[in-house]
Parts: structure tokens; C-alpha cells; sequence
């Protein structure tokens, strides 16, 4: 995820028409992160860094003093290490932790389709979807002391448009920001579009103290003292939690934000009365060893198991397994101006030989849904009926049609990325499906930095990049248009590794998109449109659609409310109640 994230940055620089909001997927996320800052009056000078040991508790009372509590402490144990702690560039693992200490405007529930509440109580939408006000809460404040005003939303969100890294796409269709009053900010918008799920983007819709500045000895908010600042383990964040410890290869620490307004508000659906009071993100990059610490108690809850032993784990008195559904899909995308690729019936012929009913059981040991379409199920946007079916009859017809009766004579190069144990079973598999129907394949597992290398010259010389390239995809905000602008629409080639063009296709994206701002059943039948187009030409072929699972000992409450797909790797930590 990593992978794909941090090259995700390019996006930007290629996004050219005035519709581009895409939310985003190759590779497994990885992505890093801040500390905190002072909980009391600001100061003009960087607040410290407090460095709690690996596992800490209350201090030892003295004679004199009530003996304290022990404070609840979680432990998550993550697979990557994080990346980077400036909250308006972070684009890959470090949402892990910024979603416990940053706030966004709102918060967005994709199973319900919901908005719930963030920094902002209310809002509304005039003139089609062309102008935004947010009326924000009033008992917010940043872990610094300061009020959260909208002035401050104006500066964050203008630093991050500036910046132009990471997500700062997703602001594309702000024209202007304007200040109303104190708890009052207006979005002007170059054209309609829903603003409000923008705002609750799990990357790039921070908002943060603008006393950052001063903290960090710098002119203006772009100054490169700001980032430095952050990337030190400082934290500007009004969120739950603050950060206390940043060591990104090893160990990240949070402890409760006590003043956090939502501690005070007795019916706000994003907390608990027993809450951790410290939220610990140990890296432990193996999947067993995962499930080893889990099993012992050495950790609270596991971010990745192996898979085929997660049912064995449904019946182990120790621990308890919540399955989600995850809006990270993976695809195999076709290189479709290199020859015989170029051919559509070709391509429909390959989409008819895979078995993907026999990928889901053996690469995911049943953790995942046979794809339909490129947009995950449970995603608004998702249809039924784009599944391609496992017909290897159909498939030599097709290519007998096509003009290889007798199959291709030459070998198709398919890559993933090294290690990925599930890119790699998926990869075995569907060579193994090809070669019944006269199609043989070179499987090559390479570096992300290779595989990404390679298929980025496809743009300028076809013949010489991959024909199958497996990838992973995933959304900046919920919306289709992220994953059908970014791999399929011809100005996106940072991730258009299909190297697809059709004209028809990216008018109906584009308008869907900007209907999606006032006009959401006209803007759906659009993107079905869009679907079908890719269906019929087959770009790409989505395989499956991951089920997300975690690993908790017992003790620890309300995990399935801590995980919402919207934030991928996320647990809401301020949602967990600790019973242990």
C-alpha cells in the first residue's frame, strides 16, 4: 500500500481537467507520522516531545498521594512502518495514527452511507452543489490550547492546497474559502462537487493548529521549517489522542487528549467510557509472528494474521476475529497498446480463462469476493453484474475469433510486487488457467519501485513495459470516480497502467462526477454507463475485493465499531472499550 501511496503524489502534477477529484491503491499501505504538542497555554516556541517508555503506565504514587489507576493501555501491532507526520502530505501508512489525532471536518460512514460529525456539527449545500458552509463546534480545541476556528480550517486546508502533495487533488474544485465568522467557513467551488465527502477524506483533510508557524521558526505555512517541524514527531492535532512517542520503524505512542471535545458529549457514536488511555503502534512486520502475540497476550490486537488460520482462530477461547468489509480491491491491468493486447477480444478472451472463484479460495483462503467491476462491493457505485465468468470454451472461441486458433505465439510478461504472498498465489494461478487456453506466461515478482518503473514507460514505448501488471487500489474519499479517473482516464497516466483511451468513457466519469455534487441517482446511472464501456473492453480485470479481519484478545470491546473502511488499517481507538 506503501507503494502505491507514495507514488500516489504524482497525481497531482497529471490531474488537468477541471473535474479531477479522484480518491484512491497498488500495494499494501505503509505511511508515517507526528508527536504531540502542549496541552496547556500555547507557547511561540516548538512544544516538546514527551518519550514514554515502550509500555507506560502511571508513575509509582508517593507516600503522600492517592495511589493512581493504572491506565488502559492498547496495544496494535502494525505490518509496516509508518511514513511521515505532516498531516497535510501524508499520503500512505501513517493514517494509522492521524485519524486518532487529527480531525476532519466529518467523519463518513460508507456501510451506511453516513455523516457523522467531526469538527463541523452542520452543513449545507447551495446552488448545486457550488457552495458549502460549515458551521463548526464550538468546545474544540487543538492540543496546543487554541480554539479550532475557521480560521484555522482556512489555513489548513489552504496549506495543503498549496503544498500540492499527497491528496491535495481532492481540493481541486475549491475556488475560494472564506471566513464568515469564528464558527462559520464557506467553500466557493469552481464547479459541483460533494464537498462533504471531501472534507471526510482520509488523507489530506486535517485540520491543525496554525500556531505551527511560530512553533517552528518559520516565515509562512509553506516554509519547509513547517514540515520539518512535523516530521520530528510534533503533532498540531485536536483529535483524541495526542502523540507522545514517534519512532516510525518501530513503535509510534498516543495518550488520551483528556480536553478532546468529544470525551463531554455523552452521545457521539465515536467514542467510549473505557477508551485506552494509551493507544501503542508496535511495527511487526510478519504475519505470524502477529498471530503469536496476539495468542500470548503480548499484544491486544493484530492487524494481520495468515489468513488460512483465521478460522481455526474463530474458535480459540483467547482471542476474537471481526471481519469487514474493505474497499481495497486488487485488479490485473493490460497493457492494451501492445500486441496481441491490443486486440479486445483478446483481452475478453483472458477475462473468461481465469478461475476467479478458485483465486479467492486458495490466494485469500476464502477472505475476499470474486470482483464485479473495478469499484469494491459495498461501495456506493458498485454493480452486480460486471463479474467476468470462468469459461475456458468461450475463451478459445474468442480467440480463434481474434485470429489464434492455436493460442499466442508469444509469452505474456505479468508482474507483481515481491513478496506480496497473495499477488503471488493470484499470479500462479491465473498463468496456470492461461496456459490451458494457448497462452503462456513469464510470472516476474519484482520491487515496487521496479514493477512502478516498468509500467510507467508504457506510456512512451508500450512494447517494451509489461503485459499484466496485478495492482492494488483503494480510495482517498469515497467516491467511483477515484478508481475509474485514476486507471482508466487518458490524462491520468501516473496510474492508467492499462494505457487505455476512450473519449465516450471519460465524458461520462467527468459528468458523473460533477452530478455527484447535487444529482446522485442521474450521477450513478452515469458511472454504470462508464462500467459497462470497461466491461465490454476490458482494460483491466478486477479479481477480488479484500475482506478486511483483525485479531483482538479478549477484553477488548467494540473492535467492529473502530473499524470503518473509509480509513483503511484504522481502529478508532477512542471507539474500543477496554475491559481487561
Amino acid at each position: 500500500m506503501l507503494s502505491r501511496a507514495v507514488s500516489k503524489t504524482l497525481i497531482a502534477a497529471i490531474i488537468v481537467i477541471v473535474v479531477v477529484i479522484a480518491v484512491v491503491a497498488a500495494y499494501v499501505a505503509t505511511r508515517p507520522k507526528p508527536t504531540p504538542t502542549p496541552t496547556t497555554t500555547p507557547t511561540t516556541t516548538p512544544p516538546t516531545t514527551s518519550s514514554p517508555t515502550t509500555s507506560p503506565t502511571a508513575t509509582s504514587p508517593s507516600p503522600a498521594t492517592t495511589p493512581v489507576k493504572k491506565k488502559r493501555t492498547v496495544i496494535y501491532a502494525s505490518l509496516s512502518e509508518m511514513t511521515s507526520c505532516d498531516p497535510s502530505t501524508e499520503f500512505s501508512n501513517s493514517i494509522l495514527w492521524m485519524c486518532l489525532v487529527y480531525e476532519p471536518l466529518l467523519w463518513y460512514d460508507p456501510i451506511h452511507d453516513k455523516i457523522i460529525p467531526g469538527l463541523a456539527v452542520s452543513y449545507e449545500s447551495k446552488k448545486n452543489g457550488t457552495i458549502w458552509i460549515f458551521h463548526l463546534r464550538k468546545n474544540a480545541k487543538f492540543h496546543d490550547g487554541t480554539p479550532v476556528t475557521a480560521e484555522a480550517v482556512k489555513f489548513s486546508i489552504e496549506r495543503t492546497i498549496a503544498l500540492g502533495q499527497g491528496a491535495a487533488f481532492i481540493w481541486d474544485p475549491v475556488k475560494e474559502i472564506k471566513v464568515i465568522d469564528n464558527y462559520t467557513i464557506e467553500f466557493i467551488l469552481k464547479y459541483p462537487a460533494p464537498l462533504d465527502k471531501i472534507v471526510a477524506s482520509s488523507y489530506g483533510a486535517w485540520i491543525f493548529s496554525p500556531k505551527v508557524v511560530e512553533y517552528a521558526g518559520a516565515k509562512n505555512a509553506t516554509d519547509p521549517k513547517v514540515a520539518e517541524w512535523f516530521n520530528k514527531g510534533h503533532d498540531a492535532g485536536s483529535g483524541p489522542y495526542k502523540l507522545v512517542k514517534w519512532d516510525p520503524e518501530n513503535e509510534v505512542i498516543l495518550e488520551k487528549f483528556e480536553d478532546w471535545w468529544g470525551w463531554k458529549e455523552p452521545n457521539y457514536p465515536l467514542k467510549s467510557d473505557k477508551a485506552p488511555d494509551v493507544f501503542i503502534i508496535k511495527i511487526v512486520k510478519d504475519a505470524v509472528t502477529q498471530e503469536r502475540l496476539v495468542l500470548s497476550g503480548d499484544i491486544d490486537i493484530a492487524e494481520y494474521v495468515p489468513p488460512e488460520d483465521v478460522e481455526t482462530l474463530k474458535s480459540n477461547p483467547k482471542v476474537q476475529v471481526v471481519l469487514k468489509p474493505s474497499f481495497q480491491n486488487l485488479l490485473m491491468l493490460i497493457n492494451t497498446k501492445k500486441p496481441p493486447l491490443d486486440n479486445v477480444l483478446v483481452r475478453r478472451a483472458i477475462a473468461h480463462a481465469i478461475p476467479y472463484e478458485d483465486i479467492v479460495k486458495i490466494a485469500r483462503a476464502g477472505l475476499a469476493k470474486v470482483a464485479s467491476g473495478p469499484i469494491p462491493h459495498g461501495m456506493w457505485g458498485h454493480f452486480d453484474n460486471l463479474t467476468y465468468t470462468y469459461n475456458l470454451t468461450l475463451a478459445k472461441e474468442l480467440l480463434a475469433k481474434a485470429g489464434y486458433p492455436h493460442g499466442i505465439n508469444r509469452t505474456l510478461i505479468l508482474t507483481y510486487t515481491a513478496g506480496d504472498i497473495y499477488e503471488k498465489r493470484t499470479a500462479e494461478l491465473i498463468a496456470a488457467s492461461l496456459a490451458k487456453i494457448g497462452i503462456k506466461v513469464d510470472i516476474r515478482p519484482m520491487s515496487w519501485e521496479e514493477q512502478w518503473s516498468l509500467a510507467q514507460s508504457g506510456w512512451e514505448n508500450p512494447q517494451a513495459a509489461q503485459d499484466l501488471f496485478i495492482f492494488y487500489w483503494w480510495p482517498t474519499y469515497i467516491t467511483p470516480f477515484d478508481y475509474l479517473y485514476n486507471m482508466f482516464h487518458s490524462e491520468s497516466k501516473a496510474f492508467n497502467l492499462c494505457y487505455y483511451e476512450n473519449p465516450k468513457f471519460e465524458k461520462l466519469i467527468e459528468k458523473a462526477h460533477i452530478l455527484e455534487g447535487y444529482d446522485r441517482e442521474t450521477a450513478l446511472k452515469l458511472y454504470y454507463e462508464a462500467q459497462k464501456i470497461l466491461y465490454e473492453d476490458v482494460p483491466a480485470i478486477p479479481l477480488w475485493d479484500m475482506v478486511d479481519f483483525r485479531v483482538a484478545v479478549k477484553g477488548i470491546g467494540n473492535l467492529d465499531k473502530a473499524i470503518n473502511p473509509a480509513y483503511p488499517t484504522v481502529v478508532f481507538a477512542q471507539v474500543l472499550s477496554v475491559e481487561k
